[in-house]
């Protein structure tokens, strides 16, 4: 009898193989095997009513005609037919709704081995391909599966996810969701609380992203939760100076002030979050130093004083960022500076013209020849035309000849290619132009030739 039924058994899977590789071409084709298998199949009944295992066969057949009728679109269909198990939990991905309980029943008749292979990827952690957790969607598949412990894959859960963020993500989720108790999910808390993960920065993604769904379940301790809020806060704050670094080079010389008091109020939150922050203080070190690069080579009037932080921040910061501030102070020091002086001789100025004009009313004014005013003009313009150097330039910029300064600079550039400070001057002189992408390129060169300078 057993040996009847294995060569009936051949032959039927000859027939559900066919159905696989051909009619799965030529879905039209699908019922004319299918019913073929059925005659086979009710043949054999009628010469061997007795035999147990034809139940089996027969509900396996009536699933597939089931799947064939209702999901011959599906992208799952091709592996159902074929029962090529591994092949359905990948291609179970692609599907983007759930089945119903009824038919994750008809599924198990193809597949007999799935709450087993569920039961023991929870017992054990070990889930043997990362498809599996597709499986959260057989609506009901839970009812069929008891493990005898969650532990095994709560840790092994933890790990992974923290090690790698990408392994929690969102089908993950829903297999936990699934088939995990909310009771059991609670203890990754404890399993958390006994680890040393978070000492790594290298590991505050992945651990962000299981906190992060620890609280979406409203299981998360009060522990963790403050954990949570720190590295939610780390995270705001990386973005924030991703920004930052992303606007510094096209802001306008206005917007300098109110960017450079947004950047210390970012410095001041960073020094005050208590946990490692390596990451965090090496972007800023960045963004502080191409500031002091744009206060320096504006040649406008950023500050009147230094901002009230700034020295408590030196003070504070680690060493890195507290040599770039320090050099930040001295050019909003310059900066402040040069503001008073203007002032001083604004004032100068205005008493001197008030004394000219009294003087002109009782002496008048003395006029001098035309032709020895207009030889000192020339001499004077032509002289710096030809020393070439950076006083030559802020003599035209003064006199805002920006043109002639703009090709002072471009000597100086043929004489030095890698002079920095040249690229600076050209940048503001473009700027006065009001040539800004171009000043920008200049910029952006300044910095890199400079970051070059300082590495020789």
């Amino acid at each position: 009898m057993k040996k009847t039924f294995v060569s009936f058994f051949l032959v039927l899977s000859i027939i559900l193989f066919s159905i696989s590789i051909e009619d799965i071409k030529n879905l039209s084709k699908m019922p004319d095997t299918l019913n073929q298998a059925w005659g086979e199949f009710i043949k054999y009944i009628a010469e061997n009513p007795d035999d147990p295992a034809i139940g089996v066969l027969g509900e396996v057949l009536s699933a597939k005609k089931y799947f064939y009728k209702n999901y011959k679109n599906a992208p799952f269909f091709e592996a159902l037919i074929q029962e090529n198990f591994n092949k359905f939990c990948g291609s179970l991905g692609l599907y983007n709704n759930i089945l119903n309980e009824d038919e994750t029943g008809l599924i198990l008749k193809i597949f007999p081995q799935i709450p087993l292979i569920v039961k023991r990827t929870l017992e054990t952690g070990i889930m043997e391909l990362n498809s599996y957790k597709n499986l959260y969607k057989l609506e009901g598949l839970e009812k069929y599966i008891t493990p005898f412990s969650y532990e095994g894959f709560l840790q092994i859960l933890v790990d992974k996810s923290i090690k790698s963020p990408v392994f929690l993500d969102k089908d993950m989720e829903n297999f936990i969701v699934k088939f995990v108790p909310k009771s059991k999910i609670r203890d990754i808390n404890n399993i958390l609380n006994n680890s040393t993960y978070f000492l790594d920065e290298n590991n505050y993604m992945g651990a962000f992203k299981l906190l992060s769904f620890l609280k979406e379940q409203g299981v998360i301790s009060a522990n963790e939760l403050q954990t949570y809020s720190l590295l939610k806060k780390y995270f705001d704050l990386k973005t924030k100076i991703g920004e930052l670094s992303s606007n510094i080079y096209i802001i306008s010389p206005e917007e300098l002030l109110d960017f450079t008091l947004n950047v210390l109020d970012i410095v001041d939150q960073t020094v005050n979050l208590n946990i490692e922050k390596n990451t965090l203080y090496t972007l800023l070190e960045g963004v502080i130093k191409t500031i002091r690069i744009r206060i320096e080579s504006s040649n406008k009037i950023i500050f009147k004083s230094i901002p009230d932080k700034l020295d408590d921040l030196i003070e504070k910061s680690p060493s890195n960022i507290s040599k770039e501030l320090t050099n930040l102070k001295k050019i909003i020091l310059n900066s402040t500076l040069q503001n008073t002086k203007e002032q001083k001789t604004s004032d100068i100025s205005t008493s001197s013209k008030a004394t000219s004009a009294e003087k002109g009313e009782s002496k008048g004014f003395i006029i001098y020849p035309a032709i020895v005013i207009i030889l000192i003009i020339l001499l004077v313009l032509y002289i710096p035309y030809n020393v070439v150097s950076y006083k030559s330039v802020e003599f035209y910029m003064n006199l805002k000849m920006y043109k002639v300064a703009l090709k002072v600079v471009e000597k100086i550039l043929i004489k030095n290619p890698d002079d920095y400070k040249a690229y600076i001057l050209m940048a503001r002189i473009l700027e006065e132009l009001n040539e800004i992408d171009k000043a920008m390129i200049a910029y952006k060169t300044a910095h890199n030739k400079r970051k070059n300078h300082d590495l020789k």
